[in-house]
């Protein structure tokens, strides 16, 4: 039988941008928490990262007014 070596795998992940009320970033923190404990990982922090504004072009913003 071969040789056994005990490992820990290291992730680091991030998801894509998302757009979100300020109420509601707490919240996708804690669902993401969930669902990587229900896969029995070990989390050690889920925190938000605020990125740069995206600029919307002219002819979009006169859309949503």
């Amino acid at each position: 039988m071969g040789e056994f070596k005990r490992i820990k795998i290291r992730v680091s992940a991030e998801s894509a941008g998302m757009l979100l009320p300020e109420d509601q970033i707490a919240r996708a923190c804690s669902a993401l928490h969930e669902k990587l404990t229900a896969l029995d990982l070990a989390v050690v922090t889920v925190e938000p990262e605020e990125e740069a504004p995206v600029e919307f072009p002219e002819s979009l913003e006169k859309e949503l007014d």
